[in-house]
């Protein structure tokens, strides 16, 4: 069985990791390969499941053709292509690899797919089952299979404990499109409001690189606000662990706060195909919508819905 992922983010692995998982509770001799490119290989590496995996650069046609001539020759009955968009490159490598069946969502105008899932209104963890569910494999739990690594985790348990911070709020202030990012000054807002009114409560900024020292800057400005030293995702998975409750505009931030049912705001845009894609699965969420850009959304608005989600769902 084959897994087309060369396109795939953070999010969409973590809400297909427990398809691998029940393929080989159903079957352990049920060979999984996936295809990826060696950008986005760290996620599935970390998988026990997945059996193999192949190599492809983004946007180049002829590494295309070369990896689809290797997996004709491994004979794959099954590939599962979850994709909504196909590129031309991709039918390419689809045809070549000459796979006895072929699974696509939103695919019934393809001739290829002999096996395709149209429904509109579905979360993609359900396409996965749905999709294992057509070849008679059978699901028992869709629960998350998060990655770690035990060297990124020891660093975030020697974070907070030479910190001292626990029963913190993990905060994600960046989506990925400029129009999912907090301004610094709505962030400073939202952090001012939360640390008057929320005083026995440490916050962790997530971060990434490129803005760990403008938020280190902002966090100093306020008691009991930190922000790691991050420099890949196994960092944030970790932080995100640890947390009583994450807040986040990120999906990827959502799926892997979900895959430990930890207690989530989420913000989304006002797109109710998205939402219904890619909303969190957690016990206890409460959602945050902006129509255009996530700056609309105001202190006193999001500080209403902290304390709904205290009162409703965090209990």
């Amino acid at each position: 069985m084959l897994f087309l992922r060369q396109d795939g983010k953070i999010g969409d692995y973590i809400v297909s990791s427990f398809a691998f998982r029940e393929i080989k509770r159903f079957n352990p001799t049920i060979k999984i390969g996936v295809v990826c490119t060696k950008q986005n290989a760290y996620l599935f590496e970390q998988n026990p499941y997945i059996d193999q995996l192949y190599f492809v650069k983004k946007k180049n046609i002829f590494d295309y053709i070369k990896c689809g001539l290797k997996l004709r020759k491994e004979h794959y009955d099954l590939v599962i292509d979850p994709t909504i968009m196909i590129r031309n490159r991709d039918l390419l490598l689809l045809r070549l690899i000459k796979a006895k069946n072929y699974f696509g969502f939103h695919k019934e105008d393809y001739k290829l797919f002999n096996l395709n899932l149209s429904q509109q209104d579905i979360h993609f963890s359900e396409v996965y089952r749905k999709a294992l569910e057509k070849i008679g494999i059978t699901i028992d739990n869709i629960k998350y299979d998060i990655p770690n690594t035990k060297v990124e985790d020891e660093e975030i348990k020697y974070f907070l404990q030479t910190n001292q911070i626990r029963n913190y709020i993990a905060i994600n202030f960046y989506g990925a499109s400029s129009s999912r990012k907090f301004s610094d000054e709505r962030i400073k807002q939202i952090l001012q409001y939360i640390t008057s009114i929320i005083l026995d409560k440490h916050i962790v900024i997530l971060s990434y690189p490129e803005v760990t020292n403008k938020l280190r800057t902002i966090a100093k400005e306020f008691k009991n606000v930190f922000v790691h030293n991050t420099q890949n995702i196994f960092h944030t998975i970790s932080l995100i662990k640890y947390c009583d409750q994450l807040i986040s505009p990120d999906t990827s931030s959502v799926h892997i706060a979900s895959g430990f049912n930890k207690p989530i705001i989420g913000i989304y845009s006002e797109d109710k195909t998205n939402f219904t894609h890619w909303k969190p699965i957690s016990e206890k969420v409460n959602i945050l919508f902006y129509q255009n850009d996530i700056n609309e959304i105001n202190s006193e608005q999001f500080l209403k819905k902290w304390f709904e989600c205290k009162l409703v769902n965090f209990e």
